[in-house]
């Protein structure tokens, strides 16, 4: 059985997804969130989900990083650490400890338009086209090695919201598949 853990900071739409959709051969070993508000940790405990919170406004950077390395050491045979909405930086130590093991989805057809508000901003700049790339992570934010990406046209006679929802649309229907597709591999 392959084992993945999901690291995940606000209401856990790619994670339901994921745990709705996850092939019965692949546990979720836990969630791991940075928001003691997230709602993802309602979908976690609805899924029975081992759920640890490491509140990242609490201590200092240092403190978490320790704290987030600790509780990844308590799953020794993790196959793949899944980010899902996961709004803090993953450090260099956990990087090259985790090297080709963390991959992260991105609503944007990077490199275009990195960092927050990805939908927002391609919608704003006008692009005829936008999707999603799913990535191994590296030390900079949303670089890394491209695995997929899925594109769609923006059609302006609909609004940003309309945008927003086909993105994630496209997200819970690509992300899992992904997933198994790389745990296959393994």
């Amino acid at each position: 059985m392959k084992k993945i853990i999901i690291l995940a900071s606000g209401n856990g739409s790619n994670f339901e997804s994921i745990c709705k959709k996850i092939d019965k051969n692949v546990k979720i070993e836990c969630l791991i969130t940075n928001n003691p508000m997230a709602q993802v940790i309602q979908k976690a405990k609805k899924y029975q989900i081992k759920t640890h919170i490491i509140d990242s406004k609490s201590i200092n950077k240092n403190e978490y990083k320790e704290l987030l390395i600790k509780t990844l050491e308590k799953y020794s045979s993790i196959d793949l650490i899944v980010l899902a909405g996961y709004m803090k930086i993953i450090e260099k130590e956990i990087i090259e400890k985790y090297k080709n093991k963390i991959i992260n989805i991105h609503p944007s057809l990077l490199p275009a338009f990195k960092g927050m508000n990805a939908i927002q901003k391609a919608y704003t700049y006008g692009v005829k086209y936008t999707g999603i790339t799913i990535h191994y992570i590296d030390e900079n934010i949303d670089e890394g090695t491209i695995i997929e990406q899925k594109v769609i046209k923006i059609n302006y006679k609909e609004n940003l919201e309309y945008l927003e929802n086909k993105i994630h649309e496209i997200e819970h229907e690509t992300y899992t598949k992904v997933i198994e597709k790389i745990l296959k591999t393994m």
